[in-house]
């Protein structure tokens, strides 16, 4: 394993970002998540500091995100119209482009870890629904017993979009790889089997050798546009620097043109850190080798 430490006695660089969804109004924000989040984040220093991949970071802090029940993903996960949870995720590695990914699944325990088995253990990308649940419990991933004990959904305050909460996490590794990956129990009151951009590899998610994404918000436009994807193209072929390719696409398409809400996090090869917000802000985290770790929601 390649020590944190070079030859000339630098730390190597390392990154790692995560959001817990969109927010309209700052009384949607509780201490608890912030405290969730600050934990979560310092973790996975501790794991980049040690040498862990950027793809092991984030899967260990989404499974956190989605055991909390405090956010709108795994345990915490809205219920749909018809009154069960439908969880969506996936998960994808910057060097190797690999990629996968779980839609409308009723008893997963962290969709994320199902995304990784469906990566790693098959020649597929995508899994939907009851039969593709089956496959991925047959490979190992956790199935809960009895669902309607288990999830409890997050309720932020009456007033808040029920599309707030959805999580997701990129990181950049002392070996200069990246990873992104992203977990959610949809929108609030979606009709049954409605899937937003969560899963969808280019919308919700993206990572490749040179930006890990990951994205929140109202999942249609983000399907539509292929907003992590796009973000990454503007980064790589229009001469745009990584924040003003976030804040194009979240600000002028999503917001003026679309009139819908999002945001995304992003990270770039070296180490850049990038947050965009068209609302008042994104619940997130972050931190680098330098060891200071930043939570907050307000996004400028």
């Amino acid at each position: 394993m390649q020590s944190g430490v070079n030859c000339g006695g630098a730390v190597n660089k390392y990154s790692f970002v995560l959001h817990g969804g969109t927010v309209t109004d700052p009384n949607h924000v509780t201490a608890a998540q912030l405290d969730l989040i600050r934990t979560v984040v310092t973790e996975a220093r501790v794991e980049l500091a040690s040498g862990v991949s950027a793809l092991d970071s984030v899967v260990s802090a989404i499974v956190k995100l989605e055991d909390s029940g405090l956010l709108d993903a795994g345990k915490g996960s809205f219920l749909n119209a018809a009154g069960f949870v439908e969880n969506d995720a996936s998960l994808m590695q910057g060097n190797t482009g690999n990629a996968g990914a779980v839609a409308a699944m009723p008893r997963l325990r962290n969709p994320i870890e199902a995304a990784r088995i469906a990566m790693e253990r098959t020649p597929h990308v995508f899994f939907v629904g009851k039969t593709g649940e089956e496959t991925l419990v047959g490979l190992g991933a956790e199935e809960i017993d009895d669902p309607s004990s288990y999830f409890m959904p997050t309720e932020f305050s009456e007033d808040a979009p029920p599309n707030e909460g959805t999580v997701g996490a990129v990181a950049l590794d002392q070996h200069g790889n990246l990873a992104a990956g992203t977990s959610t129990g949809g929108r609030g009151g979606q009709l049954p089997g409605r899937v937003g951009d969560s899963p969808i590899i280019g919308a919700g998610t993206f990572a490749n050798d040179s930006f890990a994404l990951s994205a929140t918000g109202d999942g249609e436009a983000f399907i539509r546009r292929c907003a992590a994807k796009d973000i990454a193209a503007r980064a790589a072929y229009c001469d745009m620097s990584l924040q003003g390719a976030a804040d194009h696409v979240i600000h002028h398409l999503i917001r003026d043109v679309d009139k819908t809400t999002g945001a995304i996090i992003a990270i770039g090869h070296d180490g850049e850190i990038v947050l965009s917000s068209n609302v008042y802000g994104v619940r997130h985290g972050y931190t680098t080798e330098s060891g200071n770790i930043t939570v907050g929601v307000q996004v400028t």
